[in-house]
């Protein structure tokens, strides 16, 4: 004897998979952003430490050191390209997936036809 349980149909994942590659792919840009701005105070900080730049708009404490701003920019960027790969894989799923179902449909048409 075989017993079939069925539950009724649940929240369409792949929906929010789109969701969230493309919030992803939206923070991977605004970090990479950020990043490129804690570049600039960093290598703003280094120039005046060599005497080449203005003053730092930090005097003290500890935003006023040039490798906290490049440690904070690497950071920065390591997550970027994290998240933007991780959009990119969700995306590169969801196309292969609906390429596989629109391949099943046309191969189910073709035998029913």
């Amino acid at each position: 004897m075989i017993v079939r349980i069925r539950f009724r149909r649940g929240t369409n994942v792949a929906r929010r998979s789109a969701r969230t590659s493309r919030a992803a792919l939206v923070l991977s840009t605004f970090g990479t952003l950020a990043a490129i701005s804690c570049a600039t105070f960093g290598i703003w900080r280094l120039g005046q430490d060599l005497g080449w730049a203005g003053d730092f708009v930090f005097s003290s404490g500890l935003l006023s050191h040039w490798q906290v701003w490049l440690t904070a920019a690497g950071a920065l960027q390591y997550g970027s390209w994290r998240l933007a790969r991780f959009g990119r894989s969700v995306q590169a799923r969801q196309m292969g997936k609906a390429t596989a179902s629109g391949a099943a449909e046309h191969i189910q048409a073709a035998v029913n036809s």
